[in-house]
C-alpha cells in the first residue's frame, strides 16, 4: 500500500492471522520480552506487504508510524533540486522512520521496496495502546532512539549488509566450487552460515514462493548463475541484494551477451550493487589493464582475488557482507613514514586491512604499501632507494610555479608504479588531491598511479601542480589531509584513521618576526635564537589550515582514531626516517593494547 500525499493507508492484518515465519521474525526484533509483551506488541500492530517498486513512505509526507522491516529489503531515496539521490538500504530488523515519527516532522526522504518486503507498522495508535497497557515497554523503545540518536556520522553511512547475493559466473565452463568453498570456510569461522545455490529452481515450485523460503535461512544466500538457465538467472537478480559478476581476470574482457540480457548495469532508483570479482591464479603476477574490465561495466567496486589465498578470500567476505576494514592515512610531509610502523602493527595484531586511502604523504606509503602487496621489506627497500636518492635534493626551480622542478621526484615515482593503474593494485585503495581548477576534492579510484600520486603530493609552491583530465591538481591536503570521508562510500564496518599533523598551539619566543638574515646568521653561530620554521612549513601549515582544523571535526566520525606524537620532525626531513617508522609502530602498538 502506497503513501499519498501524507495520508496514512495500511493494511490492518492482526498478527494472530499470520504465518508463523512471520511472528518468529518479529520475536527477534525484540528479544529479551517477555510472552505478554510480545503479545501486546503484535496485537496492537499491523503487517505491510510491499511489492518491488513499491512505496512506504513519500518525502515531505506526515510521519503517522513508523517501522521495523522483518523480511526483504528497502532503500531511502531523497528528491533534491529536481535530483534524486539514493541515500542508502534498509536491512531485516532495521527501524524505518522513527525519527521524524518520534519528532513530529516531515519525511525527509522517500522509502520505497528494491524487492518484496515486509513490515511491522507501528502506528501512533498502535505506539499509544501498548504504553499504555505496558508502560515499560516505552522505555525499550526510547533507548533504541537515543541510541540511533547518538550514532556517529560513520555509524549512520553503514549500509545494511545483503542476504541474497547473485553470482554471475561469466565463464560457465569454470567451475567456482573452489571459490565457494573457501568462502564458506571463512564465514564458518565467523560463525555466518553460507548457503550456496547452483541448481536453479526446484521443480513444481512456484518462483515467488522458493526465493521467499530462501529469507528463512540463517545468514548468507549465495546464487550461482549463468547463461545456461536464463529464467532462473533473471529471478536470482531480482531477488538479489547485491549481484557479483566473477570471471577469470584472463579471459575476454568484453560485455557478455548474458550482461546485456540481465541489464544488470541500469541506472535508477532500483538498480542493485554490482561488484566484479577478478580471479586469479595461485601465484599470479601484478595485474595489469584492469581498466579494460571495467570500462565497459558500471560496476560499485571491483576485488582482485587469488586461489587459495586466505587474505584475498577473506578480504572479499568481508567486502561482501559489510564488514571491510578501511585505513585511511594523513598528510604530513616526511612524517608520513611513520604510517610503515602503522601497518606494521596493525597486521602483527591481527587487524585486517581491505580498503587503503590517504592524502598526500598518506597516499604516498598507502599506496606504496598496498601497491607492494603489503611487502614491508620492498617498502623499507623503497625508502631506503628515496633516501640515497635525495629525490627532494638539488632539484631546485626558477620559482615561477614551484621552488622544486619536482623532476626527480616524479623519475623516482614513475620508476616504481611504471604505468599500472590503481586498479591494478591488489587490495582496494584511492588516493586525494586538489583539483585546484575546479576548487575542489578529487578521489582518485582509477587511473595512472604514478600521476595520482605525484598530484597528491604536490605541495603549491614547492612542488609544480600536476594535470590530470585538462585540470590542474595540487596536495590533497589542501582540502581534506585526512580523507574519512570516501571512505564512507565503502562497506567498512570499521575505518582505522592515522593523524600526523594534530593542532598544536605554538608560541615563539621574540615579539617581531626576524630578518631572513638575522635566521641565517643565528644558525651560522649556533645560538638558535630563532624558533621559526622552515619556508616549506611555513608553506604547506599555512594552506592547510582549514584541513587540518576540519580533522578535529572529523576524529569523532570514526571510533578508531590515532594521532601520533611526531614533535620534533621536520616536514621535508628523511633522512631518519626509520625512526619515524619506529615511532609510528609501537605508539601504535601502544594504543592497539590499550583499547
Amino acid at each position: 500500500m502506497r503513501w499519498k500525499c501524507g495520508e496514512f493507508q495500511v493494511n490492518p492484518a492482526k498478527m494472530k492471522d499470520l504465518k508463523e515465519s512471520s511472528i518468529t521474525r518479529i520475536k527477534h526484533l525484540f528479544p529479551g520480552l517477555s510472552d505478554e509483551d510480545l503479545g501486546e506488541v503484535i496485537e496492537s500492530s499491523s503487517l505491510q506487504e510491499l511489492d518491488t517498486g513499491e512505496f512506504l513512505i513519500d518525502q515531505g509526507s506526515e510521519a503517522k508510524a513508523y517501522y521495523y522491516l522483518i523480511k526483504g529489503r528497502l532503500r531511502a531515496v531523497q528528491e533534491k533540486h529536481g535530483k534524486t539521490r539514493i541515500l542508502g538500504d534498509v536491512g531485516v530488523g532495521e527501524p524505518v522512520g522513527e525519527l521524524a515519527f518520534f519528532t513530529q516532522s516531515k519525511r525527509m526522504a522517500s522509502v520505497l521496496a528494491v524487492r518484496k518486503s515486509e513490515v511491522l507498522v507501528i502506528s501512533q495508535t498502535s505506539y499509544e495502546t501498548i504504553v499504555r497497557h505496558r508502560p515499560h515497554l516505552s522505555a525499550i523503545t526510547n533507548k533504541f532512539i537515543i541510541e540511533r540518536l547518538r550514532r556517529n556520522e560513520l555509524e549512520t553511512h553503514k549500509l545494511a549488509a545483503p542476504k541474497n547475493i547473485a553470482v554471475l559466473n561469466l565463464n560457465p565452463d569454470e567451475d567456482l566450487s573452489g571459490w565457494t568453498n573457501d568462502m564458506e570456510a571463512y564465514f564458518e569461522k565467523q560463525s555466518v552460515n553460507l548457503n550456496v545455490y547452483d541448481d536453479g529452481l526446484p521443480q513444481n515450485m512456484e518462483t515467488s514462493e522458493y526465493f521467499e523460503s530462501l529469507e528463512e535461512n540463517e545468514g548468507i544466500n549465495l546464487l550461482v548463475i549463468d547463461e545456461t538457465d536464463l529464467e532462473w538467472s533473471s529471478n536470482c537478480c531480482i531477488y538479489s541484494d547485491l549481484i557479483v559478476v566473477a570471471s577469470r581476470f584472463e579471459r575476454d574482457k568484453t560485455l557478455t551477451v548474458l550482461e546485456q540480457k540481465l541489464d544488470i548495469y541500469r541506472t535508477g532508483v532500483l538498480r542493485k550493487k554490482v561488484y566484479l570479482l577478478l580471479l586469479h591464479e595461485e601465484n599470479a603476477k601484478q595485474p595489469e589493464h584492469t581498466s579494460k574490465w571495467l570500462s565497459p561495466r558500471a560496476v560499485d567496486l571491483h576485488i582482485h582475488v587469488r586461489k587459495n589465498h586466505s587474505g584475498d578470500i577473506g578480504r572479499f567476505c568481508r567486502i561482501i557482507s559489510n564488514k571491510a576494514v578501511g585505513l585511511v592515512l594523513g598528510g604530513g610531509g616526511a612524517k608520513g613514514f611513520a604510517h610503515i610502523g602503522v601497518v606494521k602493527a596493525l597486521v602483527e595484531k591481527g587487524i585486517p586491512i581491505d580498503i587503503i586511502g590517504g592524502t598526500s604523504a598518506g597516499a604516498l606509503y598507502g599506496m606504496t604499501m598496498a601497491y607492494t602487496d603489503f611487502n614491508m621489506g620492498q617498502v623499507e627497500q623503497i625508502c631506503d632507494d628515496s633516501v640515497k636518492g635525495k629525490i627532494l635534493s638539488n632539484d631546485l626551480s626558477v620559482p615561477m610555479l614551484s621552488i622544486m622542478s619536482g623532476k626527480k621526484l616524479t623519475r623516482f615515482i614513475k620508476r616504481i608504479y611504471g604505468q599500472r593503474d590503481i586498479e591494478d593494485i591488489w587490495t582496494t585503495a584511492f588516493c586525494v588531491s586538489t583539483n585546484f581548477s575546479k576548487a575542489e576534492m578529487a578521489v582518485h579510484e582509477r587511473g595512472k598511479l604514478w600521476r595520482r600520486i605525484r598530484a597528491s603530493i604536490s605541495i603549491p609552491g614547492i612542488f609544480p601542480p600536476v594535470v590530470i583530465d585538462k585540470y590542474l591538481h595540487v596536495d590533497g591536503a589542501v582540502m581534506d589531509n585526512l580523507p574519512i570521508e570516501p571512505m564512507y562510500k565503502f562497506p567498512v564496518s570499521q575505518i582505522f584513521a592515522i593523524s600526523l599533523s594534530g593542532v598544536v598551539e605554538r608560541k615563539t619566543n621574540y615579539d617581531d618576526a626576524p630578518t631572513s638574515r638575522q635566521v641565517l646568521a643565528s644558525k651560522i653561530l649556533g645560538k638558535k635564537k630563532y624558533k621559526i620554521p622552515g619556508i616549506a612549513s611555513i608553506i604547506i601549515n599555512s594552506l592547510t589550515l582549514s584541513s587540518v582544523q576540519k580533522q578535529k571535526e572529523t576524529r569523532n566520525k570514526v571510533s578508531n582514531y590515532l594521532e601520533l606524537d611526531l614533535k620534533g620532525v621536520s616536514f621535508l626531513d628523511n633522512k631518519k626516517w626509520k625512526d619515524i617508522a619506529q615511532k609510528g609502530y609501537f605508539q601504535t602498538i601502544d594504543w592497539l593494547e590499550k583499547r
